[in-house]
């Protein structure tokens, strides 16, 4: 128990009291976290997988792996997260809505930091690379998912060549394969704009938190919950195992299939006429609850 707690108050805690702040400024001026997220997903977080990817150690095989693992890990929760939805009957919107949050992992706001935290810039470096796992899932299935009774899913592929991160993610393993060398001034100023994203990230969940209520379906938010904090890394530990992964790979792989729900989901459902109500809910339970689920899970692989 002691353990458990001392992860809990050195790895955690210091996330929950960014994210802390970010509710009080929320709540206090009201302000339209768009204007940060924009400037965190097409300037910070770009920056932060270039510089991440351009100084990695990690060698491509290792890179593919946890990429490849990270995708089929995301079609399995769809999968989970529809039978689940079958069996207890739930109608399309609310399906939509269930599969959405099972599926998105905050592998950003809150993944990056806790690999910081936790494992230090080698646990980052792997962090990144799921990371940019389910964004590739989530610009197209997800958007998928959440468009499904409308006519606009066509749009998922073409999203995700309108995002910054594809390209992000070509240049940083360029560099880090010696195809491309940038001048330094234009690395230094990229490996600043990356240092700035998690905190960013992070004040920016705390004021989308600060919106956000868990009135609702009880019984849909605990399943969708359970299943997202804690069947997701039961799904991963077989995948991690029939796959390879070892050590430290290993490691952040497990705690990054067990992060929260992330609120790009309640983006999506309101942006395509899912359960917002719904997904809104599920993702303060998740975060919530994840103080104790990835603080357990922590303790048992560290």
């Amino acid at each position: 128990m002691l353990l458990v707690l001392g992860v809990a108050y050195n790895i955690i805690l210091p996330i929950l009291l960014i994210v802390s702040l970010g509710v009080v400024f929320g709540h206090r001026f009201k302000y339209n976290p768009r204007v940060l997220s924009g400037a965190a997903f097409y300037i910070f977080v770009p920056a932060l997988i270039v510089d991440g990817l351009a100084k990695s150690s990690l060698q491509s095989g290792e890179i593919g792996l946890i990429f490849s693992l990270q995708i089929v890990l995301s079609l399995s929760l769809i999968l989970v997260g529809w039978f689940f939805a079958w069996i207890l009957g739930y109608d399309r919107r609310l399906e939509s809505a269930f599969v959405l949050t099972v599926l998105y992992i905050n592998a950003g706001n809150y993944g990056l930091a806790l690999s910081d935290f936790a494992f230090g810039p080698p646990g980052m470096q792997r962090a990144l690379i799921f990371f940019i796992g389910t964004s590739v899932t989530g610009n197209t299935v997800g958007v998928f998912l959440a468009s499904r009774s409308t006519a606009s899913a066509w749009r998922s592929m073409l999203n995700m060549f309108l995002v910054p991160l594809p390209y992000a993610t070509l240049l940083g393993l360029f560099i880090n394969f010696g195809y491309i060398a940038l001048p330094v001034p234009v690395m230094r100023t990229i490996t600043l704009l990356g240092q700035a994203a998690v905190p960013v990230m992070l004040i920016t969940l705390g004021i989308q938190l600060s919106r956000t209520s868990i009135i609702g379906r009880l019984k849909p938010i605990i399943w969708a919950s359970s299943i997202r904090l804690i069947l997701g890394p039961l799904i991963a530990l077989p995948l991690i195992i029939l796959g390879g992964l070892t050590g430290l790979s290993a490691q952040v792989f497990l705690v990054m299939a067990g992060m929260p729900t992330a609120v790009t989901t309640t983006i999506l459902a309101t942006e395509f006429g899912s359960d917002p109500e719904f997904t809104s809910a599920v993702v303060l339970t998740t975060t919530v609850a994840s103080v104790i689920t990835l603080s357990i899970l922590l303790t048992l692989i560290m």
